[in-house]
């Protein structure tokens, strides 16, 4: 009897103790869930995926692991306590909650993997700098960020994040472990040229990271912004940088004679130049639509702001005048128009030669000529070419074969190049280099960067680089923000920009917020670096294993485990040899 009494005592004890050994756990579940997959706010049933992250040296390592409240969470925060192996520590982990953006009007036609989402929302922005908090049976991922360089140490990384928030009044505490193994593989420079535009010349952007208050143009916080968006494009492998060098030059104009300083210009390639991985100038547009989309080009022309001037067409110059100049827009066969090019680019080019830059350099003319207008880019091409003897000319292109001869580095959209493929071969055949873009552009089954694709299609798109042996990719819409961009309709001008398509960077206040596009986009094009590297030991695996993602251009096989079992084959053998590039 005495003995039952006992033991009926522990019992009480043991279940009135409960809340203190339990009590958190109770209040939240926390389970990991692979990077590549988008977690909606309305999914409800989790497994926990303890998957070990495999990256190479040089690679961010990224980690989700979803908050689920079984109870009201307020105030949560989070950091990695600890990440290391037997022989060494990795001491630059982050840590960001994942936003969510509405997406008010799907795309059309929609691609057969496209998500749906019943509340409307997706997860996008990486906000590393904010509490959130959670009701009850809501879910929110946090994703953790692990950089490695060429001096990190191979092995098996154990880490642990905690979670911290309050649960009515009282505050408590999570743990969750992951692991990271780095592969004795080494990443390089990127052979990959990549370009996202910026919208940083526009004072109007630059606002949006200073309360909505005007950035005056060339002032030192102009300058830092500058610098905040060149560190956030070289993180993400970013190597090609869009400069206007119109827009930057200073003039001064007498008597049909110019002068022109470059120090502006110059400025903004050194930052770029900096925070490292600056491969090629990209010379920003020369020449704009002179009214509907099929119209003819014209030239950009500085010239003394006068009554004549002023009734001409006006550049988008984001100063349209400046120390006494008017930027306007002009045929080029316009003697005013032939003067400015005659003066300038042999001018620049000397320039560019002094700098030892000019190999580096890249010139835009107009953007996506279409068959219609193709003659008058033709005939700017020309000029061009005999002004900027051996800088090659680029663009994105909406046509094919009326600009044959005019182009050095075409760019067609993914579909154009999937249509007209035989067209560019045979390009590459005579010299030509072909890179492509996406943009609003294309749909259907097409890889892209949209907010309701995969996270797995926006990587893929390097793997389609790699594949059809492409080696450079451009995309219009690094930050070309709209008013309040964290939380507006993410689809623009009624569906017509599908989400996502005008931005993968958030603003701040004087920083930027990365979204997980941003970071699958940057997987991608470390991708194509190891499967470069795989060739380089065994074209025949680089073959199987790109086909066993890639089938097609509008062809992918979207299962992420298989996308994780096929890359880990790449770094199992790329270990064997050490390899670096």
């Amino acid at each position: 009897m005495i003995m039952i009494k006992k033991l009926s005592l522990f019992a009480l004890l043991s279940i009135l103790s409960l809340p203190y050994l339990f009590g958190q756990e109770k209040h939240a579940g926390l389970y990991q869930v692979d990077p590549l997959i988008k977690v909606l706010k309305e999914r409800t049933y989790f497994r926990d995926d303890p998957d070990t992250i495999r990256i190479a040296k040089g690679e961010v390592a990224s980690v989700q692991i979803v908050v689920k409240g079984f109870a009201e969470i307020r105030n949560m925060r989070a950091v990695v306590t600890d990440l290391s192996s037997d022989r060494s520590k990795l001491e630059r982990a982050t840590t960001g909650w994942v936003g969510y953006v509405r997406v008010g009007r799907s795309y059309d036609p929609p691609s057969n993997d496209i998500i749906r989402s019943a509340s409307g929302y997706f997860p996008d922005p990486i906000l590393p700098d904010s509490a959130f908090s959670i009701e009850a049976g809501e879910v929110q991922p946090l994703w953790i960020s692990v950089p490695t360089d060429a001096f990190t140490v191979p092995g098996l990384y154990k880490g642990t994040v905690k979670i911290t928030g309050e649960v009515g009044k009282k505050k408590e505490t999570w743990h969750k472990d992951f692991y990271i193994r780095v592969y004795p593989v080494t990443l390089g420079k990127s052979p990959l040229y990549v370009t996202n535009w910026s919208a940083h010349f526009s004072p109007e952007t630059l606002a949006y990271l200073n309360h909505g208050n005007p950035v005056e143009l060339y002032s030192p916080l102009y300058w830092e912004l500058i610098r905040i968006h060149a560190q956030t494009m070289a993180a993400h492998r970013q190597n090609v940088y869009r400069i206007y060098p119109i827009w930057h030059t200073l003039y001064t104009y007498h008597n049909g004679k110019y002068t022109f300083d470059f120090s502006r210009f110059d400025k903004e390639v050194e930052i770029y130049d900096t925070v490292g991985g600056l491969e090629k100038i990209e010379g920003g547009h020369l020449a704009w639509r002179s009214g509907a989309w099929n119209e003819p080009f014209f030239v950009e022309v500085p010239l003394p702001d006068n009554e004549e001037t002023r009734k001409l067409r006006t550049s988008p110059n984001p100063q349209s005048v400046e120390n006494g100049i008017r930027f306007t827009l002009l045929p080029v066969t316009d003697e005013r128009a032939k003067n400015f090019i005659t003066q300038f680019m042999p001018a620049f080019k000397k320039h560019l030669e002094q700098k030892g830059w000019l190999s580096k350099y890249i010139q835009h003319i107009a953007d996506e000529p279409t068959a219609k207008n193709a003659p008058s880019y033709v005939t700017i091409s020309n000029y061009i070419h005999e002004f900027l003897p051996g800088v090659k000319v680029m663009d994105a292109v909406l046509t094919s074969k009326e600009l044959a001869g005019a182009i050095d580095i075409w760019i067609p959209q993914l579909n154009i190049l999937h249509k007209d493929f035989d067209f560019y071969k045979e390009l590459k055949t005579k010299g030509k280099e072909i890179w492509f873009y996406t943009c609003v552009a294309p749909r259907g089954n097409y890889a892209n960067r949209f907010i309701e694709l995969p996270l797995c299609q926006t990587r893929y798109l390097h793997w389609l680089n790699y594949k059809y042996a492409i080696p450079g990719y451009l995309h219009w819409g690094l930050n070309y923000w709209v008013k309040d961009q964290l939380h507006a309709d993410a689809s623009r001008d009624r569906g017509k920009l599908p989400a996502g398509d005008n931005c993968i960077i958030y603003p701040g206040y004087r920083k930027l917020y990365t979204s997980i596009r941003f970071e699958a986009m940057r997987d991608g094009i470390d991708d194509y670096q190891l499967l470069k590297m795989v060739e380089q030991q065994h074209p025949a695996k680089a073959k199987e294993y790109v086909n066993a993602i890639i089938q097609g251009f509008d062809e992918y096989d979207s299962s992420v485990s298989h996308f994780r079992a096929v890359r880990e084959k790449m770094l199992e053998l790329l270990s064997k040899n050490r390899t670096t590039p």
